[in-house]
């Protein structure tokens, strides 16, 4: 055991561990060791003096019982030479050992200029893919994100689900104790993360100040516009959402005032009295933007304080709130917040697990923010939904945009669907004699199979699903649940691993076997004669555009366009570039599906060749090569279509005209839809450029690299990218 490894492994808080999982005493380690139990404790606490009084304690955990103890004696000898050394808790240690020996032989391997072709491609590209993979199993952090449309109970189901709660003697019932603000819908006003900390605390991300003002603005505009009376009769009414409306009203000082006239209750709005006292929009918005102070609202930082003696779950609680409602005067509206517990995840097991809580659903469901969750690899994502209406209409289109647009498949545990139901929704499902369940667990089982049938019709089957009941059910169990989708993930990519160092040890095992060499030269010569003729990228089916124009037919509120047309298409609620770059690709995805099966079927006829038996593992590799390079073809794709039109139409006077339909009666989304389409359309060039650029990606992130595979002249490529594949049950 080497210094530098002692530097760099906390070997105190593994002896620590291993006694307290033993449940000895620091007096019982003493004895047993005849180590003095103060020095233990240092030692626990990181004072290592040398890898002899490790092993002497390790020893000595190890007669009294301590079976982790030979094993982390085992894990610090091993020599790591080509992977960081892991946490010797981390899960797939086993598997990153075995990868780190393989990529070491793989090294040796290719020092040999000598190696065949053949077998230098094939081993080149093994070390690639193993690396990747490695540099995903050695991180133990993941989260787990809840999707859902407002008012759905999301924030209440992970706060019982994760014990974020304030004790019970602090609340006047159950309901009331998230530490999360809960409600009708609308409540939480940011993506909400909640992680381990040094101590209670919050962190807040402000929002930029472009995009404040543009709240602003819109929330002036609205208002104005309405107050003024210069919306026509049949006008939609504009504004922003309802927990934006409310923190600009709290940061502002404009809240609505109750009062009680001959024993009715009314509401005086102060804004309809500083709109009456200014003479234009401009300075209704410049005295709102004054009230607020942005200037002062500097604070990111909020920590507990135990002089306040309040709980610290408690405080989270109301000073969240404060934050949410843009109550607290020292910080300004935020992009995110983080809320910091020392004790969080603990008891996850050795996973560093954050959970996020996502802004609610309230119209366009494909938002750049969710898609960012749903292709982050070490995201799982829970959508949640009505038990009534489970999947749910914000489920089932996300579920349809990871199809549509995504390479691997939705039944692959990256995703599940969470019903939350009420007291007694469970009971009142009916089986198919029209009897009623009798108790919780049958009616989850009747509407599992109710919600499998309506998946299967829409070729979403196989997602997995929970159901919890925050009043009645054991959060544990579904916590378990949602815990084996992290599970489930991090062990595909341990059995591509494993597969992968099987197959490098194969090639380089038999390297001087000419049978395999023969093999290997004869799937190359028929595979470089397929992409000869299968290299292109079949014609374009759907303009990228399309999927945007199709968004804003189905967006719900009117006012969701009317605030991205003030944006130059640009809003968080509706960003029809990013629309655009979904567009882009579901195409691509439609454009390669024909070319990724004939791919396959001709990998299938070579894999059942008795004279290619001995290249049967390369064979299985190229086709998952072929499949992991078409995902980062897709979402390169995605970007280019983003690119390409975003220049162009943050800077179109289209958006102009566009947002100056609104207050001209009804048919505002229809005008929209017609003036974009026209520009799209007229705009040529810019279709002919993306259609370039799929095509070149296509050439660079697909075909060479296959072809570096199975060509010997082939040039050195070097494909990049951050997804890690989920393969289907059945890959």
């Amino acid at each position: 055991m080497s210094d530098k490894f002692l530097d760099t492994h906390q070997h105190g808080a593994v002896l620590s561990r291993l006694r307290a999982d033993l449940g000895a005493t620091q007096a019982a380690l003493s004895a047993a060791s005849g180590v003095d139990q103060s020095r233990i404790s240092r030692v626990e606490k990181g004072d290592v003096a040398s890898s002899a009084e490790v092993d002497k304690l390790l020893d000595a955990l190890a007669a009294l019982g301590a079976s982790g103890a030979a094993d982390y004696k085992q894990f610090i000898a091993y020599e790591w030479g080509q992977i960081a050394p892991p946490s010797f808790f981390n899960p797939q240690r086993a598997c990153l050992e075995l990868a780190d020996e393989a990529l070491g032989n793989i090294e040796a391997f290719l020092s040999d200029e000598s190696r065949p072709w053949p077998l230098r491609r094939q081993i080149e590209r093994h070390r690639e893919t193993l690396l990747k993979g490695a540099s995903y199993l050695h991180k133990l952090n993941h989260s787990i994100a809840f999707i859902g449309p407002i008012g759905v109970g999301k924030s209440t189901g992970l706060s019982f689900l994760f014990d974020l709660l304030v004790p019970a003697s602090l609340a006047s019932k159950p309901i009331d104790r998230p530490i999360l603000e809960t409600g009708a819908g609308g409540t939480t006003i940011c993506e909400v993360h909640i992680k381990r900390g040094p101590e209670f605390g919050i962190s807040l991300l402000p929002m930029p100040d472009s995009d404040l003002r543009n709240l602003v603005s819109d929330f002036c505009a609205s208002r104005w516009s309405v107050l003024k009376g210069e919306m026509k009769d049949s006008a939609e009414t504009a504004g922003v959402s309802r927990e934006h409306d409310r923190a600009i009203r709290n940061m502002a000082g404009l809240t609505r005032r109750r009062s009680t006239e001959n024993g009715k209750i009314t509401y005086v709005d102060p804004v309809s009295d500083l709109v009456a006292s200014s003479s234009s929009e401009d300075e209704f918005r410049a005295r709102v933007l004054e009230m607020m102070n942005l200037p002062s609202r500097t604070q990111r930082e909020l920590w507990y304080d135990s002089a306040t003696r309040q709980h610290p779950m408690e405080w989270v609680m109301k000073t969240f709130r404060e934050v949410n409602n843009g109550r607290f005067q020292e910080a300004s509206l935020p992009a995110s917040i983080d809320l910091l517990i020392p004790e969080f995840g603990r008891n996850f097991g050795e996973l560093e697990v954050s959970i996020i809580d996502t802004k609610g659903v309230d119209d366009v469901a494909v938002r750049e923010d969710l898609d960012l969750r749903l292709k982050d690899p070490r995201t799982a994502v829970v959508f949640c939904s009505r038990f009534n209406d489970a999947p749910g209409v914000t489920t089932s289109s996300l579920l349809q945009h990871m199809r549509q647009t995504y390479s691997e498949p939705v039944n692959t545990g990256k995703v599940s669907i969470l019903a939350l139901p009420r007291s007694d929704e469970a009971r009142s499902m009916k089986d198919d004699a029209g009897e009623l369940a009798m108790d919780d667990a049958e009616g989850y089982a009747f509407k599992q199979m109710q919600i499998e049938n309506e998946l299967a019709a829409d070729d979403l089957a196989g997602v997995p699903m929970v159901f919890f009941n925050v009043q009645s059910d054991d959060a544990s169990d579904v916590r378990g649940e949602l815990f084996g989708q992290l599970n489930r993930m991090r062990s595909t990519v341990e059995a591509r691993l494993f597969d992968l160092c099987a197959a490098a040890d194969d090639v380089m095992k038999n390297h001087e076997a000419q049978a395999l060499t023969a093999a290997l030269e004869e799937v190359a010569e028929r595979l470089n004669s397929f992409l000869g003729t299968h290299s292109a990228l079949a014609a374009r089916e759907k303009h990228a555009y399309s999927e945007a124009l199709s968004t804003i037919r189905g967006v719900r509120y009117a006012a969701t366009l009317w605030a991205a047309t003030r944006r130059n298409g640009e809003y968080s609620g509706l960003n029809i570039v990013h629309n655009i770059g979904v567009g882009a690709a579901k195409d691509a995805r439609l454009r390669s599906e024909r070319w990724i099966a004939s791919l396959k079927d001709y990998l299938a006829v070579l894999a059942a060749d008795d004279g290619l038996k001995l290249a049967e593992r390369n064979v299985v590799q190229m086709e998952n090569s072929a499949t992991s390079s078409r995902a980062i073809f897709l979402e390169a794709v995605q970007r280019a279509g983003m690119e390409v039109y975003r220049g162009p139409l943050s800077q179109s006077d289209v958006w102009a005209t566009c947002a100056g339909h609104w207050g001209a009666g009804g048919g505002f989304k229809t005008s929209v839809v017609n003036d974009l389409e026209r520009w799209f359309e007229r705009r040529t060039d810019l279709k002919d450029k993306l259609e370039a650029m799929t095509n070149a990606l296509w050439e660079q992130l697909v075909i060479a690299p296959m072809k570096r595979l199975v060509a010997e002249n082939a040039p050195e490529v070097s494909v990049t990218g951050n997804i890690v594949l989920f393969p289907a049950k059945n890959s």
